[in-house]
């Protein structure tokens, strides 16, 4: 079947689900040519026999609204990089997002910060697209973080001057480059961001399925106001975060977490506004141990002890509070709608109490929740390469090293192998073709994912997708196939580090 040739001649496509059982990917046929009726007519308007549990779909007719060389799904950091480097490369790009905003966790999450940038010496090692969305942020003076002379400072004084603003700025006693954004500006700046790139963006619309055929993904059907719509590309980027794509793929994918771990927790965060810190802070110095019986009174009735200050410039008065949440899936939709109504309930219980009982919060109001749960572990790919914790225990960097993640909170470990190195192999799953994962769902056991599954890092791992997706695209080849020595020259000049 010569898809060009049919998309250039404007054919719609038929979809059809073949045994689910057996494959669960989406197939297609080519229909009649002319475009598909509305799904509100009534000549088009799917029949369903119901049988037990299950319900029989008819076979419809699903519009083929665009094609393109690249379709990259979600627009979290991962799918931000992916974008905007595949589009910088060459490739017809287009985005699919299920929120009305760009950014996931890092905006619509509450998780403004983009941490971890630099190594214990000071030295930044993860720059690119990162960089460039906080420098454009410090045009608008929406940022915070540790001045650069201090990165990689043991000194005492500074150490705690910095934990004292937020814990993300020190790890193992020492200042580190993370970075406090604002989230409503960092919403804008992406979106100008992937604008001047060239990017085709589909707001409010959820990428459900790849198109398969065989062992080939040839595109994405996404579900919107507008109905069931599809787009064939050349090469599809998953940056769902989940790895919402996977079980539709054919690839092998794996979800056991550890419980104990971090990303095994969802987070229904918040911000209470209104907040006198200096009189907080004051009551703190000079009543610690009665403040400290009142988060443990807090934390019997079912609150949120603690909270991140913002930093912001003119946001003195915001304290950001994100509460972990432990749950059975985070892609269980009763899950999630469990800890949605949780989170809510506790959010009330929290706020009352620190109104009426802490220093500092008399007059304090909640501003906002986060606009989409926090989710931080779900499904891994099983690519070809597994990342494990041997990996994090050398020295030695990969031939396809596409990025490099400085090390956390791992005691001597850390401080003996400082960093880790990520291989352009851990983004591409086995037995399936045209498809990368650029997110928190790259192939890596659970104990690595806990600690690189970050925003800085998801940014890294989705640059080096787009630039390999337009390469292989321009060259003709499989993506297994690139030139690995172009790839990272490629993302050198875009503002990577890599070693040497």
């Amino acid at each position: 079947m010569k898809l060009s040739k049919e998309v250039e001649n404007g054919m719609t496509r038929r979809m059809f689900f073949k045994n689910t059982a057996m494959t669960g990917a989406a197939a297609f046929a080519v229909g009649a040519g002319g475009p598909a009726m509305p799904q509100s007519a009534q000549s088009n308007k799917p029949s369903r026999k119901i049988s037990g549990k299950t319900i029989r779909e008819a076979v419809r007719q699903t519009r083929v609204c665009r094609t393109a060389d690249v379709v990259v799904v979600g627009a979290g950091p991962g799918g931000i990089g992916a974008a905007v480097t595949a589009a910088r490369s060459g490739a017809d790009t287009v985005l699919i997002e299920r929120y009305g905003h760009l950014g996931g966790m890092g905006t619509g999450g509450l998780v403004t910060i983009i941490p971890n940038l630099s190594d214990f010496r000071g030295k930044q090692q993860i720059a690119g697209i990162s960089q460039e969305w906080i420098d454009r942020l410090k045009r608008r003076e929406a940022v915070d973080h540790p001045k650069k002379e201090h990165w990689g400072s043991k000194d005492s004084k500074l150490v705690a001057y910095y934990e004292n603003r937020s814990f993300f700025n020190v790890r193992e006693k020492t200042v580190i480059y993370s970075v406090h954004i604002d989230a409503e500006i960092s919403k804008c700046i992406l979106n100008d961001m992937v604008t001047e790139a060239g990017v085709k963006t589909y707001l409010h619309s959820w990428g459900t399925e790849p198109i398969v055929d065989g062992n080939q993904v040839k595109g994405v059907i996404f579900e919107s106001k507008s109905g069931r719509q599809a787009v064939l590309s050349k090469v599809v980027i998953d940056s769902t975060g989940d790895g919402d794509l996977l079980p539709f793929s054919g690839a092998d994918f794996k979800s056991d977490i550890d419980p104990a771990l971090r990303i095994a927790n969802l987070s229904f965060s918040y911000w209470m506004a209104n907040v006198d810190l200096k009189k907080y802070q004051d009551f703190r110095k000079t009543h610690a141990k009665e403040l400290a019986e009142q988060m443990r009174e807090i934390r019997k009735r079912g609150g949120h002890a603690g909270f991140l200050t913002s930093n912001l410039k003119d946001q003195d008065d915001l304290v950001w509070v994100f509460p972990r949440y432990g749950n059975s899936s985070q892609v269980d939709v009763e899950e999630l709608t469990r800890v949605e109504f949780l989170g809510r309930k506790e959010m009330l219980i929290s706020h009352d109490y620190y109104k009426k009982n802490i220093p500092g919060f008399e007059k304090s109001y909640i501003v906002l929740t986060n606009p989409q749960l926090g989710t931080r572990g779900a499904r891994r790919i099983v690519g070809e390469y597994l990342l494990t914790e041997k990996d994090m225990n050398t020295n030695v960097p990969f031939e396809d090293t596409i990025a490099v993640f400085p090390d956390v909170d791992r005691g001597q470990d850390s401080l003996k192998y400082p960093l880790t190195y990520m291989p352009y192999r851990c983004m591409i799953p086995r037995k399936v073709n045209n498809l990368l994962v650029a997110c928190r769902a790259f192939s890596s056991n659970a104990v690595v994912n806990n600690f690189f599954n970050l925003i800085p890092h998801c940014i890294a791992l989705g640059e080096a997708a787009g630039i390999a997706a337009a390469q292989a695209i321009s060259s003709g080849v499989d993506l297994r196939k690139i030139n690995i020595r172009a790839l990272q020259a490629s993302l050198k000049k875009q503002g990577a580090i890599l070693p040497g």
